[in-house]
């Protein structure tokens, strides 16, 4: 009960309410709107800048990269230098003049790359079979012990079946006191002979960590790193992950693919870093903002309580009328809306004790009306009983045919007085039996009645004696002159939702252009007035019956018989029971 009153709110708190919902809410909103904006142009600016920048950075790896593969094509290919590994192929140590001769020439043709790559930070050796190394300067900030280190690492990681192509060989840590960095990215190609497939060597590539970190210093306010195709780290902080995760959804992320590598350079700024200032200014604002609150919170409160006073006495009045004070009145001062209101309620209170006395009036007109048909009532239920006697005492004296003419008059009787409650169809054609039972006495007539009802129809929801006035233009009309065995046949069927039953009979019958005039008044919008001058109201009663039961779509059609007569079939929509009895 406590939580439902608290959102029932008087119109006291619908004032305060409204003030704060349509005069401080939109600042906030405006604030909130303001910073998210601001917010997200920052974090876009910066990420397009970042991007624009890791490109370049992309490219410049990328570049060194298209070097290499340029010096390890120059090994391969340039036939000088085939005949030079050829001779260094089995060399363990210089030993003669022949091999020095040899190490110088390998030498030359490392300076001949470096003036290609034009890097120093980039360290390239050639290894032979033996483990003899050439490397190609002296001033790469590697010594050879270190060299010899790192191919004691990599030297498994070559796949020696895979000649001519670059291979990827990943990190290896590194040592030694002229190393900046502390581990270097390889990379390795095998030399054989075109001619015999012989192996004349192994050309590797290391790429120290200084090389990128050089790189990564175009973008120092963010956090770099670059990983292999593989995912693992190559060099920049070990922070930044390959993949999105928790870390990376609060930074702006730019990520750049290099070129025929594999690799992925990644780069992720905290947004706190980006967005911190904007977002302290913006609290800041709001501390600002609460005790402007607070004031007009108290103000609000003091003019809603103004405003509502009049409402609050109102409110009282009406509550005392309610309770049985029915002398109680507003007061009428004042020209605003408020006293506009209690000038009407007065007059409504009038209005009020007015109807309440001419209700009460009605109501003992009405016991005295209930009263009287209460004794109405005892009237046919005095007939019924009276014919019921009747046929007791008919049966009694074996006068079974009168006793059944009683027995469908009682029936017609009882259908009479209970017009109004719901039937079916299948009892509509047990009381046909009945009514043309009565008929055939009345007419001095031996009519066969037919009727043809699916089981599924049988307790298909059906007006009270709707069926009744057509068979009785039947008896009226298709029987008033002579007919060799006059026969009525009623059939019932459904077609896809609709239902079609139709009255035939072997009468007299009419010509085809009454039929025609028949049916468009029935398709017209005439009156019942128009209908008893033409003295066919119970086809017009039937019809109305019929469209206020099934609406509109029903339908009501007049033919020639096959059996010589006349057929009226009235079809309407209806949805049908699971089941149902023929009668």
């Amino acid at each position: 009960m406590r939580i439902n009153s608290l959102f029932r709110f008087s119109f006291y708190r619908r004032i305060q309410i409204s003030f704060l919902c349509f005069i401080l809410l939109p600042t906030v909103v405006a604030s909130f709107l303001n910073y998210s904006i601001t917010h997200n142009n920052v974090k876009e600016k910066i990420f397009l800048s970042n991007q624009t920048v890791l490109t370049v950075i992309a490219k410049d790896i990328s570049k060194t990269i298209d070097d290499m593969t340029y010096a390890s094509n120059f090994f391969v290919q340039d036939e000088n230098v085939k005949k030079q590994l050829r001779n260094f192929m089995a060399m363990k140590r210089i030993e003669s003049f022949h091999d020095f001769e040899t190490y110088l020439q390998i030498k030359d043709f490392f300076s001949l790359v470096d003036v290609k790559t034009m890097n120093p930070d980039i360290l390239m050796y050639v290894s032979n079979q033996a483990g003899f190394i050439v490397q190609s300067s002296e001033i790469q900030g590697a010594d050879p012990e270190m060299t010899r280190q790192q191919y004691e690492i990599v030297k498994s990681r070559v796949d020696q079946s895979k000649p001519n192509i670059l291979q990827w060989l990943g990190t290896v840590p590194t040592q030694g006191s002229n190393a900046l960095t502390n581990k270097a990215y390889l990379l390795a190609r095998v030399i054989k002979s075109p001619s015999d497939t012989q192996q004349l060597g192994t050309l590797f590539i290391s790429i120290p960590e200084r090389y990128f970190m050089k790189a990564f210093t175009q973008l120092s306010t963010s956090q770099l790193a670059l990983f292999d195709a593989e995912g693992k780290l190559i060099a920049g902080d070990p922070i930044v992950s390959y993949g999105m995760d928790a870390t990376a959804k609060n930074s702006i992320r730019n990520e750049s693919l290099i070129q025929y590598s594999g690799w992925k350079l990644v780069s992720e700024t905290p947004d706190a870093q980006v967005t911190g200032q904007i977002t302290k200014t913006f609290f800041i604002t709001l501390l600002l903002i609460i005790p402007f609150f607070l004031i007009f919170f108290v103000v609000s409160m003091y003019v809603a309580k103004r405003l509502h006073r009049p409402i609050r006495q109102l409110q009282a009045g009406v509550k005392q009328f309610g309770y049985g004070n029915r002398r109680i009145r507003f007061e009428q001062d004042g020209k605003d809306e408020i006293s506009d209101l209690g000038r009407t309620l007065n007059i409504m209170l009038e209005q009020i004790n007015q109807l309440i006395v001419e209700n009460e009036q009605e109501q003992e007109q009405k016991r005295e009306l209930e009263l009287q048909a209460l004794y109405s009532q005892i009237r046919p239920h005095f007939l019924m009983n009276t014919l019921n006697s009747i046929k007791c005492n008919l049966a009694l004296d074996n006068e079974m045919v009168h006793s059944q003419k009683i027995n469908s008059l009682m029936s017609l009787l009882r259908a009479y007085m209970k017009f109004n409650e719901p039937s079916t169809l299948g009892n509509e054609c047990k009381l046909l039996f009945h009514y043309v039972d009565i008929m055939q006495m009345r007419s001095d007539l031996v009519v066969q009645l037919d009727v043809e009802l699916p089981p599924l129809l049988a307790n298909l929801g059906f007006p009270k004696l709707l069926l009744q006035p057509i068979v009785e233009n039947a008896f009226v009309h298709g029987f008033k002159k002579a007919v060799d065995q006059p026969r009525i046949v009623i059939r019932a069927k459904q077609t896809e939702h609709r239902v079609e039953i139709s009255i035939s009979d072997n009468g007299l019958g009419v010509s085809a252009e009454k039929i025609e005039l028949l049916n468009a008044e029935l398709q017209s919008s005439q009156d019942a007035e128009a209908w008893q001058a033409d003295k066919r109201v119970g086809l017009w009663n039937v019809f109305q019956r019929l469209k206020m039961t099934y609406g509109s779509t029903s339908s009501m059609i007049c033919s020639q018989s096959e059996l010589g007569g006349v057929t009226v079939t009235l079809g309407f929509k209806e949805k049908l029971p699971t089941g149902g009895s023929t009668c």
